[in-house]
């Protein structure tokens, strides 16, 4: 009984999605999840209730532009379930190895794990950052990867929901991308950092122009300058939007096919689970819509490090 309702009420969400007055009242069509199963039978079987969560989640500040206050309270718990999750999972293997030592050099099933996916991370990411550099940032593109994997995996969970098809949810790691690459830079060597925005400019002697080629060297400074600000503003935008835009598309996606689930009338029909194909192509979506937005993290802090540590680091990596 529970999935049919389920399914009823995703055909019926899917349905209310498909005109544009529909879709700003309804919000896009994607298949149940558990909150919103609660919200749903509270607006049906007490909608005072339901009115009361949902100005409550509105004065707390919450608002999505193509759902409710409640829909945008749904990623942060479901993110919230994520955090709580891999912290758990990863903190109890840390508390093993800590409190019982591997015996005659073997690890346990969760510590090998663990293992594993440490290696494989600085192996990938150090043929970018290089090994110095890697180890340094690791814990941060490391910890983007697992958490964005797991959040899109959410959403082909039964009743679960990936927070990351939301905007306003990617726009807050891609702040966090932001912060941490121009800190990283700073940090490092502050006169370093500011000589990344005019670049390497040619000298007098090389233009060879005499006087004028002080205008032009200052032309080329400022614009630059405009050029490399664009692009520290442009960054974390494009890392959001593509995954909220992939991740979008693929619970829209779920979300129509699973409304089709019902083959005849409502009294004598057959539920068949049409979008079942479509949530192996969302595994593949998610692990690398994850791996695009660490590994461009990577990048990114790469390519804003002081020149000098920079090409540093290249030559001692050619060495």
């Amino acid at each position: 009984m529970m999935l049919l309702w389920l399914a009823e009420q995703s055909a019926e969400t899917a349905a209310a999605a498909g005109g544009a007055h529909a879709a700003e009242s309804e919000g896009i069509p994607e298949l149940p999840n558990f909150f919103g199963v609660i919200h749903k039978m509270l607006e049906q079987y007490a909608p005072a209730v339901a009115d009361s969560i949902n100005n409550f989640i509105a004065w707390l500040g919450f608002k999505d532009p193509m759902g409710t206050p409640f829909t945008a309270f749904e990623n942060i718990l479901y993110a919230l379930i994520v955090i709580i999750a891999l912290s758990a999972f990863f903190y109890s293997g840390y508390c093993r190895l800590r409190h019982a030592p591997p015996k005659e050099g073997k690890l346990s099933r969760r510590a090998m794990f663990s293992e594993i996916v440490v290696t494989f991370f600085d192996d990938f990411f150090g043929q970018i950052m290089g090994h110095e550099e890697v180890r340094r940032h690791l814990p941060f593109v490391g910890t983007l990867f697992v958490y964005i994997l797991c959040c899109n995996m959410f959403g082909l969970i039964w009743l679960g929901k990936a927070p990351t098809a939301n905007l306003s949810f990617n726009m807050g790691m891609a702040l966090l991308v932001f912060l941490y690459v121009h800190f990283t830079g700073i940090s490092r060597s502050p006169l370093g950092y500011l000589k990344h925005y005019p670049g390497a400019l040619p000298t007098i002697k090389e233009l060879g122009l005499g006087p004028a080629g002080i205008l032009l060297i200052g032309f080329m400074a400022i614009l630059f300058t405009i050029i490399h600000l664009l692009e520290a503003l442009i960054q974390p935008v494009s890392l959001s939007l593509r995954l909220f835009g992939n991740m979008l598309g693929k619970d829209v996606l779920l979300g129509v096919f699973g409304s089709l689930m019902l083959i005849g009338t409502a009294s004598i029909g057959i539920y068949f689970p049409w979008h079942t194909p479509f949530l192996f192509l969302g595994l593949l979506l998610g692990a690398i819509q994850a791996l695009i937005f660490s590994l461009l993290s990577s990048v990114y802090i790469m390519l804003w490090l002081p020149h000098v540590e920079h090409e540093e680091g290249h030559g001692a990596q050619h060495s």
